[in-house]
């Protein structure tokens, strides 16, 4: 199902969506999976599966205004840069809180496979909406003008040299929240009702 759309497609798309009318499973790359988890702590499962073949996950760096993000290894091993420090983590890990602000980034190893679950605090609809709609052509969007529109939506906010809340900030309203959309960019899923 097509769900990103610009002004032209927009009557193809259905921008308020049941639950249940969308996948549990997005498949995102060649042996990279992100399900969405329902009656678990965790919005998500993501998996790379480390086939010789398949694609890893490179997350660039960006952070976050409204919540922390929680990430819980649960196979393999993933490396996350978090301010300054890189470092590996696995199962033994735990639980890996990103602050609010902290710009982070994530990467997944060649060859190597990683299953990792994601949820945020507080917990709400917003990571789900946000992944669906980074997501909705089975690929992350390469267009700047969605990459801005689903971040301004999403609480995502790049992390640029010299970490300048404000510019970042800006950039990701400017584009996301007023060029996109005059342009025609709308998102793929506008809000998630509950059946």
């Amino acid at each position: 199902m097509h769900l990103m759309s610009t002004a032209g497609d927009s009557a193809e798309m259905t921008a308020i969506m049941s639950i249940s009318e969308l996948p549990d499973t997005i498949v995102y790359g060649k042996g990279r999976t992100m399900t969405f988890l329902r009656n678990d702590p965790y919005i998500t499962r993501n998996r790379t599966s480390g086939e010789p073949d398949a694609e890893t996950l490179y997350v660039p760096p960006h952070w976050h205004e409204t919540h922390d993000e929680i990430i819980r290894v649960v196979k393999g091993q993933m490396e996350i840069r978090l301010g300054d420090t890189t470092r590996m983590y696995g199962p033994e890990d735990g639980e890996i809180r990103i602050p609010k602000f902290a710009i982070h980034s994530l990467r997944t190893l060649k060859g190597v496979e990683c299953v990792f679950d994601e949820r945020t605090d507080p917990m709400d609809d917003e990571k789900e909406l946000f992944f669906r709609n980074l997501l909705s052509k089975g690929k992350g969007p390469t267009n700047l003008l969605d990459v801005m529109l689903i971040s301004y939506h999403g609480d995502t906010r790049p992390g640029l040299p010299g970490h300048f809340i404000w510019l970042e900030r800006g950039l990701v309203t400017l584009i996301g929240g007023y060029i996109a959309p005059l342009l025609g960019y709308e998102l793929a899923v506008k809000s998630l009702k509950k059946t």
